[in-house]
Formats: structure tokens, sequence, C-alpha cells
């Protein structure tokens, strides 16, 4: 017997047993251990298992099985006295899903427990999809293409910052380490100018002292030259100057 105060799912079993005690001398003392208790069955053929079954009495049950559509099905069997009669369905209908015995009908049902094949089999697509996806990524640098592009990713991303950061330069009035080409749009014509280190502007071969004064030359009035001088960015489109100084 289990130790006192100890849970367990099967207090006693007797297993493999053969069926021709059922009808013979030591029936008896079989009945004294096993009668009027609840558990689960098996019945084999030979060393195969053919049958499995609950019951709240084991004895009377498997003796039904020597009379019933079973006979001569199996020879010998297996009991399991379960701790409370709550055990038995769920581990019956457990066994019944591992292992298929021939002479069950019905498959095990688990109706409290939650299915999670679909789940798995979706995660497992999810793997395999971020893998393919990973290792294409890491493949493409290493053709001529993937290589000219990953280069020219890079150079626009530094050609962006780069700008962004001589043009904040340029606003505080600090000196800059290279000449910023610009470019205008004015009553439909384009216009070139030069922003030189030290934060002149030249035009038309002509320096003035900042953005404002070449603008106001293009114009002929007095102009904001942040917002009228456009930088190429990343991309090689001319942005006004203005959304580099944010």
């Amino acid at each position: 017997m289990p130790k006192s105060g100890r849970h367990v799912l099967v207090r006693e079993y007797i297993e493999k047993m053969s069926g021709s005690i059922l009808e013979e001398q030591y029936r008896g003392q079989l009945a004294n251990l096993i009668r009027g208790h609840a558990g689960i069955y098996a019945l084999y053929h030979k060393d195969e298992l053919y049958y499995v079954g609950l019951a709240t009495d084991l004895m009377r049950r498997v003796r039904q099985h020597l009379k019933d559509h079973h006979q001569g099905e199996w020879d010998r069997f297996s009991v399991y006295l379960t701790s409370r009669d709550e055990h038995i369905k769920p581990l019956e209908s457990l066994l019944l899903r591992v292992f298929q015995p021939a002479g069950n009908s019905q498959r095990g049902k688990l109706p409290d427990a939650v299915d999670r094949k679909r789940l798995l089999e979706s995660m497992m697509r999810s793997h395999d999809a971020q893998k393919r996806s990973a290792l294409l990524h890491k493949r493409a640098p290493a053709t001529p293409a993937g290589k000219a592009a990953s280069a020219r990713k890079t150079a626009a991303k530094t050609r962006t910052a780069s700008i962004a950061t001589l043009v904040r330069r340029a606003d505080k009035g600090e000196a800059l380490d290279r000449a910023i080409p610009l470019q205008a749009h004015y009553k439909g014509k384009r216009f070139h100018a030069v922003m030189n280190k030290d934060g002149s502007v030249r035009y038309d071969g002509t320096r003035y002292p900042s953005l404002s004064a070449a603008g106001g030359a293009v114009t002929g009035r007095s102009c904001n030259g942040w917002h009228f001088w456009r930088v190429c960015d990343a991309s090689g489109e001319w942005v006004v100057m203005d959304n580099f100084r944010r």
C-alpha cells in the first residue's frame, strides 16, 4: 500500500496475469484484491495490447469479457486500481489515444484538454519563414548585386547623416569640412550655388555672406535662404535646407 498522506494516481496494480485464473482455483484470491475497486484494465493477446477499459468494479468487468464479443480475443490481463474514481475516465482516454488498441472501436476523448497541434504547426511555419528570410538576407551581400545594393544603402545613410550634420553646423556658424552643393527653383527656373566651408555662398561667380543674401540675388528681393535653397539627400531628392535644422 502507498505511504499514508501520499497522493498517487495508481494505488495498486497486477500486470499481465493469465485469463484462466478467473475460472480456476485462484479466482477467490484475485477477487479479494480487486473486487469492488475502480480502475483501468487492459486485455492482451499474448504480449500485444488488445483492449483498454475502465470499471468501477474491475473483477466483474474483466470476467464479463470472458463471455461477451471479446471472448477468445485475449488471454492475459492487467488491472490498475486508481486512488479516486474521477481519475478513471481521463486515464482510459489517454491510454486509448496513445496505444489505439485493436479491440477498442472508439478513440479516447479529452474534453477539457486543448489540442495544440495547429498552433505548433503555425509556430513551425513561422519559424521556418523567419529562418529562410534570415538566410536570404545573409546570403544577399555575397553576390555582386547584393554587395552593391548593400554598399549603396550604407552610402545613402552616410550621405544623409553627413548632410544633416553639415547643415546643422552651418546653422550654428561653425566651419564645414567640405562645401555643400545647393539648388533652388524660382519662377520655373533652376539655380545652382555652393555653400563654402566658411558658410558663405557662391552664386553666379559672386560670393555672398549668407544663404539669404545669395537667395536675394536670385529673387531680387529679401528671402529666407534656409527655405529657398535645397540640398541633395540620400535618395537623390533635393530637400529644403530648413528640414535638416530640426
